[in-house]
C-alpha cells in the first residue's frame, strides 16, 4: 500500500495527514454559546453574502494590482512576484495609510462589520454587540504561514468577553494557508497561564506567540489540527485562549490567500482603546503599519 505524502506543512515541516481533522460545523439554529464553550470555536458556513465577499475581494485585489503585486487578470489573485508599493508609498506611515484605506473600505466593512455577522454575534452574546474599528486584513503569499498563538496577549486591555472572527475572502483549500485550531486547546491551562498576564506592547522581551514546535505540542497534548476547505461566506469564531495558526500557503498556482480578522464583544463591556475609534493606534502606536501585510508582498516572502 502506497503511503500518501502530506501536502500540509508549517514552516516547511510536513504535517501527517492523520493529524488533520475536520472542524465541527455549527448552524445558526444551534445553541451557539454551548458549542463555543464545548469546542472553543464556532465554524459557520454561508453567513455572509457571496456577492459582498466578491466585491470586497475585487476591491482589495484591484489595489494590489495597482502596485504591481497581482497579475492580470487581477480577479484571479495571482502573485506577480513584483511590487511597486514601496516606490509609491516610500515611508512606513504611507504604507500603513495605504493598507488602512483598503481595510476601512465600504466594500470590506459591509462584510466584516455587516448586519449578518453582527446579528450572529448578538445571537452568541444574547445582547447588543460592538466591534473593534481596527481590522487585521491579511494577504498571504506562497510559503507564508501565521505562527502558533492565542489572541489574549495581543488585545487584553478591555473585556475578557472578546471573540475573534476569521473571515476568508475567497475559496481557501487546506493546502493554501488555511487557518487551523488545535483540538481542545481552549482548555490548556499551561498555555493560558503562560500568557495570562502578558501584554506584547508592555513586555517586548517575551514574544506573543507560542515557541514550542507546533507538531511537538500536538503530540504532547494528544491533540489534532482542526480545519477545513473554506468557501466565501464562511467564518471561524473563537475565544482569546484557543490555540491557532495557519498552514504554509502551498498553493500550486501562486494564489494569494486573502482573509480578515475582526473582534466582537458585548457593547456593555470595556473595549481595548488601541483598536477602537477613528485612526486606532494598534500595536506600538503604529496603526495599520503594524501589520505585515501593509508592507510589499515581495518583502514578506518566507521560507525562500
Amino acid at each position: 500500500m502506497t503511503k500518501t505524502i502530506s501536502s500540509y506543512s508549517i514552516n516547511k515541516q510536513l504535517i501527517p495527514n492523520h493529524l488533520i481533522k475536520e472542524l465541527n460545523v455549527s448552524k445558526i439554529s444551534d445553541d451557539l454559546k454551548h458549542n463555543l464553550l464545548k469546542d472553543g470555536y464556532l465554524f459557520i458556513r454561508n453567513i455572509y453574502s457571496k456577492g459582498d465577499i466578491k466585491n470586497a475581494k475585487d476591491f482589495i485585489l484591484k489595489h494590489l494590482h495597482k502596485v504591481g503585486e497581482v497579475k492580470d487578470p487581477y480577479y484571479d489573485g495571482i502573485f506577480s512576484g513584483l511590487s511597486l508599493r514601496r516606490k509609491i508609498y516610500p515611508t512606513k506611515f504611507e504604507l500603513g495609510k495605504f493598507w488602512q484605506k483598503i481595510s476601512e473600505s465600504n466594500q470590506l466593512r459591509k462584510v466584516i462589520n455587516g448586519k449578518e455577522i453582527t446579528n450572529l454575534f448578538e445571537n452568541i452574546f444574547k445582547e447588543k454587540v460592538a466591534h473593534f474599528s481596527f481590522a487585521w486584513l491579511r494577504a498571504v503569499i506562497k510559503g507564508k504561514a501565521s505562527p502558533l498563538h492565542i489572541d489574549h496577549p495581543y488585545m487584553n486591555r478591555g473585556t475578557d468577553k472578546l471573540l475573534s472572527c476569521w473571515t476568508p475572502l475567497s475559496s481557501i483549500k487546506k493546502n493554501e494557508g488555511v487557518l487551523f485550531i488545535l483540538k481542545n486547546s481552549h482548555n490548556w491551562q499551561d498555555i493560558k497561564e503562560n500568557f495570562l498576564e502578558h501584554d506584547i506592547d508592555l513586555n517586548h522581551n517575551k514574544p506573543g506567540h507560542i515557541l514550542e514546535n507546533t507538531l511537538d505540542l500536538v503530540f504532547r497534548k494528544k491533540s489534532f489540527f482542526l480545519t477545513s476547505n473554506f468557501e466565501p461566506g464562511d467564518c471561524l469564531i473563537f475565544g482569546m485562549f484557543t490555540v491557532h495558526g495557519s498552514f504554509d500557503n502551498n498553493t500550486t498556482t501562486g494564489k494569494i490567500r486573502l482573509s480578515c480578522d475582526t473582534r466582537f464583544q458585548p457593547y456593555s463591556e470595556p473595549m481595548d482603546h488601541r483598536f477602537s475609534g477613528e485612526n486606532p493606534s494598534a500595536h506600538g502606536g503604529l496603526g495599520y503599519s503594524c501589520l505585515t501585510s501593509s508592507t510589499p508582498l515581495t518583502e514578506n516572502v518566507k521560507n525562500k
